[in-house]
């Protein structure tokens, strides 16, 4: 853990350490998160991976959330009895 302080212009100096190990270098572009009451910084072309992923991966549980919720009226056999009468 390192501390680290913010400048009267709300920037910060990101520890060398942590600079080596993420690859990060002058002229960086760097992504900020806000999330569950965290402060998150990614970099910019690790962003573009996390999304197109993060957005396939909501739409599947969007899709299986509505299959869920709607198995009960699609498998009930008292409405395919109901609906045999008429189709």
């Amino acid at each position: 853990m390192d501390i680290i302080s913010v400048s009267s212009k709300g920037q910060i100096v990101i520890p060398e350490k942590v600079r080596k190990n993420f690859k990060i270098k002058a002229g960086s572009k760097l992504a900020l998160f806000e999330r569950d009451g965290l402060i998150l910084l990614k970099k910019e072309e690790d962003v573009e991976m996390t999304i197109s992923f993060d957005e396939k991966k909501e739409s599947i549980g969007w899709m299986l959330l509505g299959e869920k919720s709607l198995k009960e009226v699609w498998d009930n056999p008292k409405d395919d009895k109901t609906w045999s009468r008429y189709l």
